[in-house]
């Protein structure tokens, strides 16, 4: 069982000496299972916390948490060969969950809020060969993916305050709708299947 773990942390001696205490504002936290798992965690300031759960084999996490914010993310892989890149930053609050359960799933996450009230992320991938990126660039937004089946890809960008976002497919070979949202507006709520 061969897995590897880099982290980089302005506040690592800390988190060493503290251990999981519940009042630690600032921790990694990684458990793999299986065979050439990766898993590499950057962050640069107080309040980044990042969980990784990797179990099966050749599954890969990035997770990049810049800036003095507040910056959370749980990423959980169950499968073989699924791979994600996350950057949280700015100096607002940023939270992000990400489960992608199957064989060669990818997701590309980019957060960055400026302040206010945060920013909220959630995307979820059960199957094959599915692709999902989510930028969100601004306060206040929120977003909500999930792909059932294989080989569909989903591409939301979120600029601006107070977006809101649901999309939801169920089936395979889905094509891509590319939603795009620039400030506040009604909800949008999608759903594709075939």
């Amino acid at each position: 069982m061969r897995t590897f773990a880099h982290i980089t942390t302005g506040v690592i001696a800390a988190v060493l000496l503290a251990g999981p205490a519940a009042a630690q504002t600032t921790g990694v936290f990684v458990d793999q299972v299986g065979v050439d798992n990766q898993a590499q965690i950057n962050q640069t300031d107080n309040g980044q916390t990042a969980r990784i759960d990797q179990d099966g084999d050749r599954n890969s996490v990035s997770v990049d948490q810049d800036d003095g914010g507040l910056h959370s993310a749980e990423i959980d892989q169950d499968g073989d060969d699924n791979s994600a890149s996350i950057t949280q930053s700015g100096s607002g609050s940023t939270s992000l969950t990400l489960d992608q359960l199957g064989t060669d799933n990818q997701a590309l996450i980019q957060q960055n809020d400026l302040g206010g009230a945060g920013t909220i992320g959630a995307v979820a991938q059960n199957g094959l060969n599915n692709s999902a990126t989510l930028m969100q660039d601004g306060s206040d937004n929120q977003a909500l993916l999930s792909q059932n089946g294989d080989d569909n890809t989903m591409t939301a960008i979120q600029t601006g305050n107070g977006n809101r976002l649901v999309w939801s497919q169920n089936g395979t070979g889905l094509p891509d709708l590319g939603i795009t949202q620039n400030g506040a507006g009604p909800p949008l709520i999608i759903t594709q299947s075939n």
